[in-house]
């Protein structure tokens, strides 16, 4: 009866806990902890920048149309409600869009070059104002990292929520949003992305021979190089399987580099491609 009684009063606590927490408005999805990373997999979701078009894709490559007729989008993002979070760089602009229903929702308007989305483990969205430098809280607009001199063309969440932030004038990996904050070295960073062990990938921006590095969940001390003879890589997304899909801008396709490094044309005929997003689950 006594490990009964405790079971109960186990369930009890953690059943008020859960109570508090909604009333808070921060109550993670599902069974998602605070600070767990998400289980992501196709489809995948491929921003199309002056066509203003985003693609969704399946695992063998095909292709279906999910939004047009937006202006200039960049980076995306989905979350665990089942949305996909588009910015509009040329309305200065975020959008929510449902992904079941296609229903789109703008969120937050008056923005200055936003360019890329990530969304935490409580669902809330950050997005970078790159010419600024900074980094803003959807919700409420707030600034929670800027990077003086700097161009934030990277940002992404890891293990315990951990912001990590490229910043491209700086030649810098940040993990924190501050310019004190822990940091590696890289050549024009344009992307950073976290697989769904924690691990830590970063494209450099080169028009040709450019690399993906991959780096330690909080270690940046670490680099290993996963990729190489790119060109103009920017959008990343990482499968479960650990295979890297980049969106490479210079030849105007989807490269599909393998677990032990073999790259591979997964898709082609892409028009000014931006950022790819796998689907939460």
């Amino acid at each position: 009866m006594r490990g009964v009684k405790n079971t109960f009063l186990a369930m009890s606590i953690s059943l008020v806990a859960l109570l508090i927490w909604s009333a808070c408005g921060r109550s993670p999805s599902r069974l998602l902890r605070q600070g767990q990373l998400p289980l992501t997999d196709f489809p995948l979701y491929l921003s199309e920048g002056v066509p203003g078009r985003v693609w969704k894709y399946s695992a063998d490559g095909s292709r279906s149309l999910f939004a047009s007729g937006l202006n200039e989008p960049r980076g995306v993002a989905t979350d665990q409600w089942g949305n996909l979070w588009v910015v509009e760089q040329g309305a200065g602009r975020v959008l929510k869009i449902n992904i079941a229903s296609g229903a789109i929702t703008p969120v937050l308007s008056g923005l200055q070059q936003p360019t890329i989305i990530a969304i935490d483990s409580f669902g809330e969205a950050y997005v970078t104002q790159e010419i600024l430098g900074n980094i803003l809280r959807v919700s409420d607009s707030k600034i929670i990292g800027t990077f003086p001199g700097g161009l934030t063309t990277g940002l992404a969440f890891g293990i315990n929520d951990t912001i990590l932030v490229a910043d491209f004038n700086n030649d810098k990996i940040y993990w924190g949003a501050s310019p004190t904050s822990t940091s590696a070295a890289v050549v024009d960073p344009v992307n950073v992305v976290v697989d769904q062990s924690g691990r830590i990938y970063v494209a450099e921006g080169a028009a040709a021979n450019a690399r993906v590095y991959r780096y330690q969940q909080d270690n940046p001390s670490v680099k290993v190089t996963v990729a190489d003879l790119l060109q103009g890589p920017q959008g990343i997304a990482i499968d479960p399987a650990q295979n890297i899909y980049v969106m490479e801008t210079g030849t105007n396709r989807i490269v599909l580099v393998t677990y032990d490094g073999q790259i591979f044309q997964w898709v082609s005929g892409i028009v000014d491609g931006q950022y790819l997003a796998f689907t939460q689950y």
